[in-house]
């Protein structure tokens, strides 16, 4: 019941092979489909900035003490943060906040001082694929909109869940509108 998640590098093996110059912006999204090094220079060039920034790290990988002291946000799933030996590791190595998401079970907020278990939004789920990057797509949107921690991820988790409920990952992702009007 669990998904396999298999990523071919192709072209994102070659990102990074000419300068990148990150543009105007409130949030950055990284994955770590594309190298390390080309994710630690984009958040360098965006804490310059003071924009925001976010690392998704699937596939999950080892994370430099460097790179998490770059990061404002970690959202890994459950099966990647056990890889990463958990959100207290992740913590101690310099990440800010850790965001988990734990499928039906919600998400959990974890920080130095607190963890903050986040409730599922309930729906009757049909495909899983997509619910992820559902989720963590619409948490930068609404921290590009200023939206306090809590109701980001709110409808964060409303996102992943109403993605689940039709199948494909691109056809599957909500609208703000359709977001909003479950929240």
């Amino acid at each position: 019941g669990e998904n396999c998640i298999v990523v071919v590098s192709g072209a994102n093996s070659n990102v990074g092979d000419k300068a990148i110059l990150l543009p105007s912006s409130h949030v950055v999204l990284a994955q770590l489909e594309i190298p390390v090094e080309v994710v630690a220079d984009v958040f360098q060039q965006a804490k310059k900035s003071g924009v925001i920034t976010v690392l998704n790290p699937a596939p999950a990988a080892a994370l430099s003490k460097e790179l998490l002291l770059l990061c404002d946000f970690v959202i890994p799933n459950e099966t990647e943060c056990a890889a990463l030996i958990g959100p207290q590791a992740l913590l101690a190595a310099g990440a800010s906040t850790v965001i988990t998401t734990l499928g039906a079970r919600g998400s959990e907020i974890t920080t130095q001082d607190s963890t903050v278990l986040m409730p599922p939004h309930t729906v009757n789920a049909v495909d899983t694929v997509g619910a992820g990057d559902a989720f963590v797509g619409a948490l930068c949107a609404e921290f590009a909109r200023n939206t306090p921690l809590h109701e980001a991820v709110k409808s964060a988790s409303i996102a992943g869940a109403l993605a689940t409920t039709s199948r494909g990952a691109i056809s599957s992702l909500p609208t703000r509108s359709d977001v909003a009007s479950h929240f």
